[in-house]
């Protein structure tokens, strides 16, 4: 029977929304407005935290921070906010068979992958629901996020 270590691998428990806070600006005078797509920036940032020393059990958060406003006018108009939304979306995951070399790569690259559908679908129904069109983002390339982030450090 062989006893050796097995392919590092992440398990995925319970996914949640840790924080979510959403401001529409100028309400109600933004919703006299004609409907259009607003124009949409994204920040992202992921963070991960050991549960308890010498446990393979982490948190990980994806945090997204968006801004939605209208688009800058032909005539010199600048754009104007009509909403800012923050969502710290989590989850808690354990480790197994990780090395020194897998265990970043699994929990800011793997993790936030997993947390993302679920950050994804809680920001466009916020948005809807605060009467806006849906905010739906394209994949997150958390692979290249990672690299840039350790080549700033």
């Amino acid at each position: 029977m062989n006893m050796g270590r097995g392919n590092p691998t992440i398990l995925m428990g319970i996914q949640y929304s840790k924080t979510v806070t959403f401001q529409t600006v100028n309400a109600p005078a933004v919703y006299m407005r004609a409907q259009e797509r607003p124009h949409i920036a994204i920040a992202v940032d992921v963070r991960a935290h050991q549960l308890g020393e010498n446990q393979p059990n982490f948190e990980v958060e994806l945090v997204l921070q968006c801004r939605g406003q209208t688009a800058a006018g032909n005539n010199g108009e600048q754009p104007t906010p009509l909403f800012e939304a923050s969502l710290t979306y989590a989850g808690l995951f354990t480790l197994q068979n990780s090395t020194a070399e897998t265990f970043e790569p699994l929990l800011l690259i793997e993790a936030p992958r997993l947390l993302f559908p679920g950050a994804r679908h809680v920001l466009a129904t916020l948005s809807r629901e605060a009467g806006f069109l849906p905010v739906v983002i394209q994949q997150i390339d958390f692979a290249q996020l990672w690299r840039n982030r350790r080549a700033e450090v």
